[in-house]
């Protein structure tokens, strides 16, 4: 082993031991966070809010199959998922589900955006809770449906599970064909309509233009917050998964070739860090995200941490109009002026009664 490979492997090493536990954590916390925000009242009647609660619910599982297992088999020896097949191809089923899922609910999340600032009325009506709820138990049918070969034809070789053979060939295929082209290429086509979409309403609205019923109402903020939740998540999945489709691709153009040693443990520390690491990483970004581009996301987890150390959460006015705000300040101005009048008239009458009490005494 030269001294180039041995440096992967201690790399690699101690980023499973070390570096795994930490992404686990943090991954976990967010997470967790962003279930809770989404799963609140006001967020379950938006459509978009479902799409991100199935894809966080979906990354959760994601996170802990596929960086826990691989925990596992560093701290247990032997690795049960080298030896058991059942275990083997459970795992297997598990992480490919998972990620056709989760891609597939930025994708749903990303179109609903399009179809809610969409100038055609019949597009927009396809932004509803009652067709989301149907669209993810869709993509949840579909994505086990669609993976179910994988439990059948992987096996155990040479004491490393995966596939081999004709099957690889097509699994190889099959992943360059919906990982690297069919979710990327989706991804960028609706996030760019949906760009479009609100450049176009930023125009509208910086013109003052009038909205009618043949055009999309204008946005509140929530749903501005949710459009840039999903663009920030469209962005992070194409460049922290761009690399996936030339590994597979390499890695099966050179799948006959004899390599040496050190060929084959430098192609296995760059399978690791794109087809795991990366590929995975992306599951516990999500929650940072959010927390980086919207102001109110980052309030809402402040007044839950809040709420978790019972601390009393100071009502927020910034959602209130202006003119609202003065015309309340005017009233409880005019009422303490009051309050103070009547007092002073009191007063006043008071030590009147009191002169005159006196008065008729003397």
């Amino acid at each position: 082993m030269s001294s180039l490979t041995a440096v992967l492997v201690i790399i690699q090493q101690n980023t499973i031991r070390y570096g795994f536990p930490i992404i686990l954590i943090f991954g976990n916390l967010g997470n967790l966070f962003s279930i809770i925000i989404f799963s609140q009242r006001r967020h379950r009647t938006n459509p978009c809010s479902l799409y991100l609660l199935a894809s966080t619910v979906i990354s959760l599982i994601g996170l802990n199959w596929g960086f826990g297992t691989n925990l596992n088999a560093l701290y247990q020896s032997p690795d049960p998922f080298t030896i058991s097949l059942i275990l083997c191809r459970t795992r297997g089923y598990i992480l490919q589900t998972t990620s056709v899922m989760y891609r597939s609910m930025i994708i749903l999340a990303c179109m609903d955006r399009y179809a809610l600032s969409s100038a055609r009325p019949n597009i927009r009506a396809y932004s509803t809770t009652k067709f989301a709820l149907k669209m993810i138990l869709g993509t949840i049918i579909f994505a086990m449906i669609v993976s179910i070969h994988l439990p059948i034809f992987q096996i155990i070789q040479n004491n490393r599970y995966g596939v081999y053979d004709t099957y690889g060939l097509f699994f190889s295929i099959y992943q360059i064909f919906l990982f690297g082209i069919v979710f990327p290429c989706l991804m960028i086509i609706f996030g760019f309509l949906l760009w479009k979409n609100l450049k176009t309403i930023r125009i509208r609205v910086h013109r003052g233009q009038r909205v009618n019923n043949s055009q999309p109402q204008l946005l509140n903020k929530r749903d501005v917050n949710l459009m840039r939740f999903v663009l920030a998540e469209i962005l992070t999945a194409i460049l922290l998964t761009s690399l996936y489709p030339i590994n597979t691709t390499y890695t099966t153009l050179t799948s006959n070739i004899l390599k040496s040693q050190e060929r084959l443990q430098i192609e296995g520390f760059i399978n690791f860090v794109i087809m795991l690491l990366l590929f995975y990483l992306n599951y516990c970004m999500t929650f940072y995200l959010y927390i980086f581009t919207s102001k109110s996301f980052r309030r809402e987890i402040k007044r839950l941490l809040l709420r978790c150390f019972n601390r009393t959460v100071r009502p927020e006015t910034n959602n209130i109009p202006r003119d609202i705000q003065l015309r309340t300040r005017k009233v409880f101005s005019l009422m303490l002026h009051i309050n103070n009048t009547k007092t002073y008239i009191k007063s006043i009458i008071k030590n009147l009664v009191i002169d005159e009490i006196g008065t008729l005494n003397n």
